[in-house]
């Protein structure tokens, strides 16, 4: 029965001024009121008019569940900080950053976790601006229906490199990144300015350390990974194939769809992130995002596999120690010159053992070098031994030199001491060279000019003769 508030009241005032015998059980009969409210409201008639008695006390007061003006106002000085960022990251700075590390203001602002539809109301009130909304449906879109998992970790590695401004200074870095198939994992990732051999080289060695060899990586078909010319391995292919990792590769974006939603997410929350955590320079970047922040993605994002056996084959640390960073080098061959020593990258080198001192080798022979991908260092294979190298001091080539045109020895020895002066010095050596080189030249083409006029002019002679 719906309650009747003003017919009590009304049954109340003539039960009190002893208008009719009534009593509480009739009017709660009538009412639906209990007689305990009855009694209560009977005290209430002595103090207040039917009016007021009328109107709920709490209207136009704010609610106890209401959000305190003050800490509206401190989530809105905190979101300064932050002028694009999504409301669930937003969520997850405020709670990590103010609530759950419990600092002065939480008691002082009377400040508590909130949910996301909470935030999502703010951002609506106050116009805050959400970087990135969600897509909206379009059902003429072409549908790619999702592929189970693989079922453990280590089966499929996907690896993709995604170029952002990721310091907001209008530098692009480009991101090399891997991802577990089986959950989602972040297993690592390396900043470099271009997405390169290089950086997929130093993505695999972390990898490797970390976890062990995984039985395939996953890979679009950029020249780094497939020879876009023959098809052949590539360097990284070959270092592949040393390790026994098999590589796959998609024919489109959407079939390596969990990078490149991994990719999305990162560009959304690192940007934010890194200025969150004051990171400055990409050497620090490299470092931060390895042994912190893939572990605080992966315990947002990543999901447990179908199966716990992992397919990651640990190495050794004998393998480590000795052969794991010289597996990482460009191979090439190479013929022993004089002074028994290697040609490479415009440098002289000679092999050394390893108490620094010269390996002879039979001038002609030819030799296998490895260079390092990550330092550059040069060792030489021969017979089954690796010897490290020695680079000849001095005896670097000039690719500005090399093109110059010396006429006499006095200009040699200007052009040899350039090597070891200023750039600033060696760029106006070279110059004047070149432009004394080119006036030679023209005084030579003016005086053949004038050997051909007079040529001429004799052979006009003999035919008037």
């Amino acid at each position: 029965m719906k309650k009747d508030k003003k017919k009590a009241i009304e049954m109340l005032q003539k039960k009190v001024k002893g208008e009719g015998r009534i009593t509480y059980t009739e009017i709660s009969r009538q009412t639906g009121y209990a007689k305990s409210q009855l009694i209560r409201l009977s005290k209430e008639i002595e103090e207040k008019d039917i009016d007021s008695m009328l109107v709920h006390g709490l209207i136009n007061k704010p609610s106890n569940n209401s959000t305190p003006s003050q800490e509206i106002e401190y989530i809105k000085s905190f979101k300064e900080q932050y002028p694009e960022v999504s409301i669930s990251q937003f969520m997850d700075i405020y709670h990590e950053d103010v609530i759950w590390k419990l600092t002065d203001d939480v008691l002082k602002y009377h400040l508590r976790l909130r949910s996301y539809s909470f935030y999502e109301s703010l951002y609506h009130k106050y116009g805050w601006i959400i970087p990135r909304p969600h897509k909206s449906f379009n059902k003429n879109s072409i549908i790619h229906p999702l592929r189970d998992p693989s079922p453990r970790r280590g089966i499929l590695i996907i690896i993709d490199g995604t170029p952002h401004d990721w310091f907001n200074n209008g530098l692009k870095q480009s991101l090399h990144l891997a991802i577990d198939d089986a959950t989602g994992e972040y297993l690592g990732g390396w900043f470099m300015e271009q997405e390169t051999l290089e950086g997929y080289c130093h993505l695999l060695y972390l990898i490797l350390i970390k976890y062990g060899i995984p039985v395939s990586f996953y890979s679009d078909r950029y020249s780094v990974f497939k020879s876009p010319i023959d098809g052949n391995l590539t360097t990284f292919g070959c270092i592949c194939n040393q390790l026994g990792i098999e590589m796959i590769y998609a024919g489109s974006a959407e079939a390596k769809g969990k990078v490149e939603k991994a990719n999305y997410t990162i560009q959304g929350r690192l940007i934010n992130d890194i200025k969150r955590y004051h990171i400055t320079s990409v050497e620090q970047l490299n470092d931060w995002f390895n042994s912190f922040y893939c572990n605080y993605l992966n315990k947002k994002f990543s999901y447990l596999p179908k199966e716990d056996k992992a397919e990651f084959v640990p190495l050794t640390q004998q393998f480590i120690d000795e052969k794991l960073y010289d597996l990482f080098s460009i191979k090439h061959n190479r013929t022993i010159l004089n002074g028994n020593s290697i040609s490479i990258n415009n440098n002289y080198y000679i092999p050394i053992d390893q108490d620094t001192n010269p390996v002879p080798m039979y001038k002609g022979s030819i030799v296998e070098v490895l260079e390092n991908i990550f330092d550059h260092s040069i060792k030489i294979f021969k017979n089954n031994i690796l010897y490290h190298t020695k680079q000849i001091k001095g005896h670097h080539h000039s690719e500005e030199l090399r093109q110059l045109k010396v006429n006499n020895q006095k200009e040699l020895n200007t052009a040899l001491d350039t090597v070891y002066s200023s750039s600033e010095e060696r760029r106006k050596t070279i110059q004047s060279i070149i432009d004394r080189n080119a006036l030679e030249e023209e005084k030579l083409r003016k005086k053949i000019i004038g050997i051909r006029i007079l040529r001429n002019a004799g052979k006009r002679k003999n035919d008037f003769l």
